[in-house]
């Protein structure tokens, strides 16, 4: 088949001087300011004034030129030169900024001025000479000058983890904000610490520290890292656990300070930091502020930074809006107000390819599972763990089970999932233990299917030396959990939950990581999902299940990670005929509703079910 006769359409590219002084390094910055010139295009070729005149005075249609036929919409291109001469005319001493006419060259959410028409096929938009430079840089395609590692570093790092540094360095250079998101286990504190370590020797971080936000449970692991790792990099913590806590309105300038950590809580209450320009902030486990509404979202993404990387296995973990938080704090206004984006979104029916163009050169995704990432990380084997009901758990559960008969009848979904999480939450603690239901403190194994499955499975695991760490969601259970397991091997474990104090928390995972140390620790999920490396364990147990298989994944990876040389066996504790067998059948045959809709916890999959889904889900055959 011929190929169709060119078109006739209108050329804006957008561009910038190039001449503008940046702290980062010569060239165009997130800060630059883009100005656009319009012209002619025909078949990939520009054409001069006389052409497209000659071109638009014949009318309509196919036309003969220089001796070949080409398409001509005369009036709509007309009205597109007219009203972008207009709006470069309006802009030509103010200019755009530079994440907004990102967005136009790929289409993305607009939210831009009202002058300017929407690319369409008779309109197309390209980057000038100096955003193109900008734009291969971003995308790894120019060469840029990365500063050689320490020969410490240069020793230790793993080629993809120079590559993590790299990109780090080559984007924030640019005056953008980046987004490390390799998996769990694969070093991400460790290529971060390099990019601190090199911004120290060139002299950034002389002034203000830089700032790191994390969890609580990592604070002293960044600093003990920090000092394997890059020893003449002093890091400061910021929390009243701290004997010597960094104080913002004492120690701004303190040559013994390089940078400073603290916790999520810490950097939202503490109004003082709002104040200072940080000279580099990084986002440790940056899922945290993925509700772009809550106040601790706000209040992270208003602290000032020249530079900003976010770590995150997990950069969307139930919906684009959280894409949207993250990219708020990395490079504000690239994706456009919260409001123009969700509208955006919900017009891609034929895919995200806009919005993954848009974002991709901001963010480096790396999977553990690619085995020419990391050739000698051992196998990981998931084991389902089934277990029956005793018959007092069954007449409880049939209890819970009689009362959504009514409460499924409500038309309104959100009140009918008000109404559904309590029972649920009601079926997981029957499931676990009666005496976690009743509330009372005879957890005499023989009552629970669960716990005697637990004691079994644990029994096999004590008799080949082995270690263990379990996830419950339930901190109420952790005891109990605890005076099981030390009758099964014979001395007591470790526990970490939401209440266990700040500096307990590394010696816990010290005292476990010991090969002679104890032989199980138990998390809640919540407090220890990520960001410990617990990998002495060569056996995983989730209690009872999240149902959002990238919070699990992320507990699982404490033990799957990079220092792990055993293989890793995945037991996930499952009551069978009840509401865990049926979600986890689903979860096995349907990835791609794990993927998209599951991934949202049972909030998110709960309020789009219909009543006869719910009634197949809680009351039909396991699927």
């Amino acid at each position: 088949m011929e190929n169709p006769p060119p078109k006739l359409q209108v050329k804006v590219t957008a561009d910038a001087s190039g001449s503008e002084k940046t702290v980062h390094s010569s060239g165009l910055s997130v800060r630059s300011l883009l100005k656009f010139s319009v012209s002619a295009t025909l078949g990939g070729k520009d054409l001069t004034p006389e052409e497209l005149g000659e071109l638009l005075s014949n009318g309509d249609g196919l036309i003969r030129f220089k001796g070949e036929w080409v398409r001509v919409d005369a009036r709509k291109v007309r009205d597109l030169m007219d009203r972008w001469t207009q709006a470069a005319r309006m802009m030509s001493s103010l200019g755009i900024p530079l994440v907004q006419g990102l967005r136009m060259l790929v289409n993305g959410p607009s939210g831009q001025l009202v002058q300017i028409p929407e690319p369409d096929e008779d309109c197309v938009m390209e980057p000038g000479q100096n955003l193109r430079q900008t734009l291969d840089i971003l995308a790894g395609k120019v060469p840029v000058s990365i500063p050689e590692l320490p020969s410490r570093l240069d020793a230790l790092m793993r080629p993809y983890q120079k590559e993590g540094f790299s990109f780090l360095y080559r984007i924030t250079e640019q005056g953008f904000g980046a987004c490390l998101a390799d998996d769990m286990g694969l070093g991400k504190t460790l290529q971060a610490i390099a990019w601190l370590d090199t911004l120290r020797r060139k002299g950034r971080l002389e002034g203000l520290p830089a700032l790191i936000v994390a969890p609580a449970s990592l604070l002293s692991n960044w600093k003990e890292e920090a000092q394997r790792f890059a020893p003449e990099l002093i890091l400061r913590i910021m929390h009243p656990s701290s004997p010597d806590p960094w104080q913002p309105e004492k120690n701004l300038r303190r040559k013994d300070c390089h940078a400073v950590i603290t916790t999520y809580g810490m950097a939202a209450r503490t109004s003082a930091l709002a104040d200072l320009h940080f000279p580099a902030i990084i986002l440790d486990e940056a899922q945290a502020i993925k509700n772009a509404g809550s106040a601790r979202s706000r209040a992270i993404r208003s602290l000032h930074g020249e530079r900003r990387i976010a770590l995150s296995g997990t950069p969307v973990e139930n919906n684009l809006n959280e894409l949207w938080s993250l990219m708020e704090f990395l490079n504000p206004g690239l994706l456009g107000s919260r409001k123009s984006f969700e509208s955006f979104t919900r017009s891609l029916e034929r895919g995200y390819a806009p919005l993954r163009r848009l974002v991709r050169p901001f963010i480096l995704r790396r999977m553990k599972t690619d085995p020419a990432l990391v050739p000698d990380l051992p196998d990981k084997t998931e084991i389902p763990a089934y277990c029956s009901l005793t018959p007092e758990q069954a007449a409880l559960y049939q209890t819970q089970i009689d009362m959504l008969h009514a409460v499924l009848d409500e038309p309104d979904p959100a009140a009918r999932l008000m109404l559904i999480l309590p029972i649920l939450a009601r079926l997981k603690q029957i499931c676990n233990h009666p005496a976690q239901f009743q509330g009372t403190d005879d957890y005499a194994p023989e009552r629970s299917g669960k716990f005697r499955r637990l004691q079994e499975l644990c029994v096999s695991i004590a008799a080949r030396q082995e270690k263990t760490i379990l996830f419950t969601q339930f901190r109420s259970i952790i005891p109990h959990l605890h005076d099981l397991l030390s009758g099964v091997f014979g001395r007591s474990g470790l526990t970490l939950h939401g209440g266990t104090p700040i500096p307990e928390r590394q010696n816990i995972v010290t005292a476990f990581q010991k090969e002679s140390g104890p032989p199980f620790c138990i998390l809640s999920l919540k407090a220890a999902g990520t960001g410990l490396t617990l990998t002495q364990a060569s056996h995983v147990i989730h209690v009872d299940r999240w149902w959002n298989p990238a919070v699990e994944n992320q507990a699982t990876d404490r033990a799957y990670r990079i220092g792990q040389h055993r293989n890793v066996l995945v037991h996930r504790l499952i009551c069978r005929g009840t509401i865990e067998d049926r979600i986890d059948a689903m979860l096995k045959d349907k990835r791609r509703m794990a993927d998209d809709l599951f991934s949202g916890g049972p909030e998110q999959w709960l309020m789009n079910m219909s009543a006869e889904e719910l009634n197949n889900l809680f009351f039909g055959s396991p699927c």
